[in-house]
Order: structure tokens, then C-alpha cells, then sequence
């Protein structure tokens, strides 16, 4: 299984309920549990860390609509990006 696999699997899985209460929201998963929502990213981020420190965690934007987004330079191999 690949890294935060299961808190993409478990987004999927509660996506349909997320959107009633929380669309535009950023979710916090860790796991299968949604540690909260929050109305920018860098919030949820800062939550993360704080509370698991340097370790994998998924912020994922609720939305009907998933945007693609496309980084041509990193796609292309133009810059390196160490994760």
C-alpha cells in the first residue's frame, strides 16, 4: 500500500456525507479518521504538524469537482522536487 493510501481511500468513502457539512473545506485525515476541517490549507497543515508532528498526513480539499493540477516543470523534469 502505498503511502496515505488508506486516507485517500477512507476521503473516498466519505466524500457524499463531507460535501453536506463541510464543502470548501479543507479535510485533516490521518488514518480513517477525520482530525477536522478547516477554511485554508495552511491551517490544516499547521494542525497537522502540531498534533503528528513530521510524519504523513492527507489535506484534501472537500469538493464535488476535483481539479487537476498540473506542475509542467516538475512533469517535464525542468526541477526536482525531494519529498
Amino acid at each position: 500500500m502505498s503511502v496515505l493510501q488508506e486516507e485517500l481511500e477512507y476521503y473516498i468513502s466519505q466524500l457524499s456525507e463531507w460535501l453536506n457539512y463541510y464543502e470548501g473545506h479543507y479535510a485533516l485525515i490521518k488514518g480513517k479518521k477525520l482530525v477536522g476541517t478547516f477554511t485554508t490549507p495552511e491551517e490544516a497543515y499547521r494542525d497537522g504538524v502540531s498534533k503528528f508532528g513530521n510524519v504523513p498526513f492527507l489535506i484534501k480539499k472537500i469538493e464535488r469537482i476535483e481539479r487537476l493540477e498540473q506542475l509542467p516543470a516538475l512533469t517535464l523534469g525542468l526541477i526536482c522536487a525531494h519529498i
